[in-house]
C-alpha cells in the first residue's frame, strides 16, 4: 500500500495568497485558477463563506475571483446529478504516480499552505504576524481508477475536458475507508497534528516525524532529514511513501482521531 501527499490549493505561482483557515477551523481549499470554462470560485461556498468574497477580502486578485477555477480534487458533496468524489492528475504528474505504482486502495492525503482568518466587520482577514502553515486537509482512498474515454462519464469533473491527453486519470474513492464504516473519501478541520509545517520553522520546513527517519519518500533523499525539521522538496504535487506501519499509523490517527 502507498501513502500519497498531494499538494493541492492555492500556491505562489497559482492563486498566491493562502488558504484561509477560518474562525471555526474549517479548513477551505482554495482550487486554483483557470482560464477554461467550468465552475467559477462564485459557485462555491462552505461554512456560509462565497469563495469569491473569500478570496477578495483577503486581497487576492478581484479578476481572478470573478473568474473559473479547477475543482480538483472534488471532495465535498456536489449539486450534480450522479457526483462522486473523485481526483484527476495528467501529464508528469501522473507518470510520476503510475511509476510509483499508485493503485486501487491507496491513500491520497491533501495538503496545502494556510493562513489563520478572523472575522473583522463582517469580512475575513488573516490574523496579524499568524504564520503561513502545510496543513493536511483532506483524504481519499482510492476504489478505481479511470482512464481513456470513460473519462467523459465524469462530466462535471475537469479532467472530463483532457481526454485526448494520453495519461488523464481519475481516481475515484472507495465507498468506505480501511473496510471501516469511515467514508472513502473527506475533508478536516484545522487540528494542530494535522500541521506538517514544524512550529517557528519556515513553510517548507516540516515536522521530523518518527516514520520519515529511514523511509524513502519520493522526491527526497537522505539530506531532506535535517537537524530538528524535514526539509520537503518544492518540486512534485505528490509525494509517494510506502505505508509501513510507522507510516500507517501516522496517516490513522490524522484521519480517526478526533474532527
Amino acid at each position: 500500500m502507498k501513502v500519497v501527499l498531494s499538494r493541492k490549493g492555492f500556491d505562489s505561482g497559482y492563486g498566491r495568497i493562502p488558504s484561509p483557515i477560518l474562525p471555526d477551523g474549517t479548513l477551505l481549499s482554495l482550487p486554483i485558477p483557470t482560464s477554461v470554462p467550468g465552475r467559477r470560485f462564485a459557485d462555491l461556498s462552505r461554512a456560509g463563506f462565497s469563495y469569491e468574497q473569500v478570496i477578495t477580502d483577503l486581497g487576492g486578485d478581484q479578476v481572478m475571483a470573478a473568474g473559473f477555477c479547477h475543482l480538483d480534487p472534488d471532495l465535498r458533496p456536489g449539486d450534480v446529478e450522479g457526483w462522486v468524489p473523485v481526483f484527476g492528475q495528467v501529464g508528469a504528474a501522473q507518470t510520476h504516480l503510475a511509476n510509483q505504482g499508485v493503485g486501487v486502495g491507496d491513500l491520497f492525503l491533501f495538503f496545502g499552505r494556510y493562513r489563520q482568518t478572523e472575522l473583522v466587520d463582517a469580512h475575513l482577514r488573516y490574523v496579524r504576524q499568524a504564520p503561513v502553515l502545510h496543513v493536511v486537509f483532506g483524504y481519499l482512498q482510492v476504489g478505481q481508477i479511470i482512464q481513456g474515454e470513460a473519462v467523459r462519464d465524469y462530466w462535471w469533473h475537469p479532467h472530463a475536458g483532457y481526454v485526448q491527453r494520453p495519461n488523464n486519470t481519475l481516481y475515484v474513492a472507495s465507498e468506505h475507508l480501511f473496510d471501516s464504516l469511515m467514508p472513502g473519501v473527506g475533508t478536516f478541520a484545522y487540528r494542530d497534528d494535522r500541521v506538517l509545517t514544524a512550529p517557528g520553522h519556515a513553510l517548507s520546513q516540516w515536522r521530523l516525524l518518527d516514520w520519515m527517519v529511514g523511509t524513502p519518500i519520493s522526491y527526497h533523499s537522505a539530506a531532506s532529514r535535517r537537524d530538528g525539521y524535514f526539509q520537503s522538496a518544492a518540486k512534485g504535487q505528490e509525494f509517494v511513501v510506502d505505508a509501513n506501519p510507522g507510516v500507517l499509523g501516522w496517516a490513522k490517527t490524522l484521519l480517526t482521531t478526533g474532527t
